[in-house]
């Protein structure tokens, strides 16, 4: 800011004046803001004897000297600007504070936040108020239900009332500074808090878990190039007996025959593979990814009040209520599940659950322990910034203790203290649905009629168990944006994260599975009436259950709630959500999706398709990584949520790739090479040669390296092991 202030005044003064005047006048003026705001910014109140008075009294004299490391930090200070009616921050320069130092290096600067609240409406805003001083709440985090009091209030502001960020030198204390704010400011009618303080560290702390991490990583990177220069080798030499022995498990963490299998598109499409899985899967992420891109960056929003303007159209809808983009996982989960378990019990005439359950754990885990490491521990060197202290205060501590809740799949039904890695609360309901699907879906083969029945009388507990708990706990239909936090807390933890509340369009998925399994490779034959109304009925229900909560679900007047719309929508919007899906998978798989179907089916889709699972684990992390490095605030508008979605969805995948290299694809191509009867009965092929194996398919869904989900094929992968490799 001062170097632009410079340039600036250079501009204005012409040739007659030099560079040391217009140097002069800056000087002047970061001297007057110094003089008539110090009082806020920084600890005016200590002892002039105190290591904290003593550097202040450096800081003025260098100042009234027109030095410039004292204006650096004088100008770094956040200060009025436009927009404070609109909740604009006002956070400074971090960089140039932090890089402030003294000639001796004696004294530097040290960035501090500070919220100032309003002391006649601190007893009116005390909920708020207790989320944002103490950590028993992630700071920064909105109670949607005061934002759109206060938005309707006719001073238009937003607690805090004032957000700024000072520099002061590192030797003063956040408490220094607190308690001489407080002296001054609460006379004035404001409360001071000062929410953290941090200098520029140039000495990296390493922690025993930093140094295990970075060991273990250091490990895998080594063994990956090591695997790839060695198959490097074997690809371009005759030398394919080294291929046969113990060797082979080495190459299972090739990125070179990984990279290729990942990149792999199959243009053309095989009997008994459901093509527009690939896209269903990528744009249900991309949904996921853009309505978290969207609401991280609100506690840093430089127009927050217009932002819920913005949100007022029906449209708005897609992000307000797309909680539908994580049931087409399910969906897709059921699916997959029912018709690979199907046709293995088919083909073996048996069941090797202990199989089944260890392939699950073993496919998954290693992603999920590798990413919970990476925040838990090193995660912290990478986020700097006015927003680091969020990160730094409360999700690392709380990934470090609470790691456990998600390897071990609880950390839907353990909500006490927080989690990790809070988006696989999915893969936790998914686990715990997983457990139970052969009870579901075995009887339905060796038992059909029965099965069936079973089948349909669980189908109708999933929407009346939701709908029964939403009733006697006088819950909103869904997560409506504007309803009270604790509200809006309950209705997350009964109906929102159990299992037993999602299974619609999971079980949507089963029949879907179930019909596939019993059509075999032939094709149903609809007329046109028929292909008519399904699409009718189809999109009609999939834009109601995404826009019908409009009416309820915005910020400024929304419709109260009805008992009947809080039943029915409740109970019945999953299940809903699901039979629209499974309307479009079965029409395109049958050849009545027409262009639907062209664009879902392109095999353009099938690369980022088969890193949606590492693409889960890591996009949250890049997201909070981008927002907790921000400097300046963000301003909002459509156009930028979307240009900052698709960055966020391209550096996701890139660490998706290598999340993927390290502990994904090793993992599955060891456990083929374990369960393989005979591994060195036949020679190895190139890296290219082998993405068209069975057992590496890349056409359809039908690559078990790489799916999240079941695989339809899955049952070639280990033919000679008689298991279920579904997933």
């Amino acid at each position: 800011m001062l170097t632009g202030l410079l340039l600036l005044l250079l501009l204005l003064c012409g040739a007659g004046r030099g560079a040391e005047s217009s140097l002069n006048m800056a000087l002047e003026y970061v001297q007057q803001t110094a003089a008539e705001n110090a009082v806020q910014y920084l600890p005016v109140a200590v002892s002039p004897t105190s290591p904290c008075g003593r550097a202040l009294s450096t800081m003025v004299k260098d100042l009234q000297r027109n030095l410039t490391w004292p204006a650096f930090m004088v100008d770094s200070w956040g200060k009025n600007t436009d927009g404070l009616l609109f909740g604009n921050k006002y956070n400074g320069l971090y960089d140039e504070c932090v890089t402030a130092s003294s000639p001796d290096s004696t004294i530097k600067g040290k960035y501090c936040k500070i919220h100032a609240y309003g002391i006649g409406n601190v007893n009116t805003e005390a909920t708020f108020v207790r989320q944002q001083l103490p950590l028993g709440h992630a700071p920064g985090k909105l109670d949607f239900s005061l934002v759109r009091e206060w938005a309707q209030k006719p001073r238009m502001t937003i607690y805090p009332e004032m957000e700024y960020g000072t520099c002061m030198p590192n030797v003063c204390t956040k408490e220094e500074l607190q308690d001489s704010l407080a002296q001054y400011l609460v006379p004035t009618g404001f409360y001071p808090a000062v929410i953290f303080c941090e200098e520029q560290d140039t000495d990296l702390q390493f922690t025993d878990g930093d140094i295990g991490f970075v060991s273990l990583v250091t490990f895998l990177l080594v063994l990956i190039g090591c695997a790839s220069l060695m198959d490097i080798y074997l690809h371009f030499s005759s030398n394919d007996h080294l291929a046969k022995g113990a060797l082979r498990y080495l190459l299972a963490f090739s990125a070179y025959t990984n990279l290729s299998k990942m990149l792999q598109v199959n243009p053309k499409a095989t009997p008994g593979n459901i093509t527009c899985l690939h896209a269903m899967r990528t744009l249900s992420m991309t949904w996921v990814i853009w309505c978290h891109q969207v609401t991280i960056p609100f506690p840093n929003t430089a127009n927050i009040l217009e932002v819920f303007l913005k949100f007022e159209n029906i449209l708005a809808q897609a992000i307000l209520n797309g909680y539908p983009s994580v049931d087409t996982f399910f969906f897709l989960s059921g699916l997959l599940l029912s018709y690979s378990v199907l046709k293995e019990t088919k083909r073996t005439r048996s069941f090797n659950i202990l199989l089944f359950y260890f392939h699950r754990i073993l496919r998954i885990i290693p992603a999920i322990g590798l990413m919970c490491g990476f925040q838990a521990t090193v995660m912290r060197f990478f986020v700097s910034g006015p927003w680091s202290y969020v990160w730094n205060m409360y999700w690392q501590p709380t990934c470090a203790k609470n790691w456990w809740k998600d390897v071990t799949f609880v950390n839907n039904f353990i909500q006490d203290g927080g989690s990790c890695l809070g988006q696989t609360w999915y893969i936790a309901a998914d686990m715990q649905m997983y457990l139970v699907a052969p009870l579901i879906i075995v009887p339905v083969y060796f038992y059909k009629n029965i099965g069936k029945a079973w089948l349909l009388l669980l189908t109708a507990l999933s929407t009346i168990i939701p709908a029964a708990i939403i009733y006697a706990k006088d819950l909103p239909p869904t997560l409506l944006i504007a309803i009270d936090q604790s509200l809006s807390e309950k209705y997350f933890n009964l109906v929102y994260l159990p299992p037993w509340t999602r299974t619609s369009p999971w079980l949507v998925g089963i029949w879907v599975g179930y019909i596939f399994f019993k059509q075999g490779n032939t094709r149903y034959k609809m007329s046109a009436l028929v292909v008519t109304v399904g699409w009718t009925l189809a999109a009609i229900t999939g834009l109601l259950v995404v826009f019908g909560m409009y009416s309820y679900n915005h910020f400024i007047s929304p419709t109260p709630y009805e008992l009947m719309s809080r039943l029915t929508y409740g109970g019945l919007h999953r299940l809903a959500w699901g039979a629209a899906l499974g309307w479009l998978v079965f029409a395109c798989h049958n050849g009545y999706g027409g262009v639907v179907n062209r664009f879902l089916s392109h095999p353009m889709w099938q690369p980022v398709s088969r890193l949606t699972y590492a693409t889960y684990l890591v996009a949250f992390p890049v997201q909070y990584f981008l927002f907790y490095n921000s400097r300046d605030v963000y301003y909002f508008t459509h156009v930028n949520a979307i240009i900052s979605t698709v960055g966020a969805v391209v550096i996701a995948i890139g660490v998706a790739v290598l999340l993927s290299l390290m502990a994904e694809s090793p993992i599955v191509g060891i456990e083929k090479l374990l369960l393989r009867p005979n591994p060195g009965s036949s020679p190895r092929k190139p890296a290219v040669q082998e993405n068209v194996e069975p057992h590496v398919s890349t056409n359809g869904v039908s690559n078990p390296v790489f799916m999240t989900e079941n695989s339809i094929t899955a049952e070639k992968t280990l033919e000679a092991s008689k298991i279920v490799t579904a997933l």
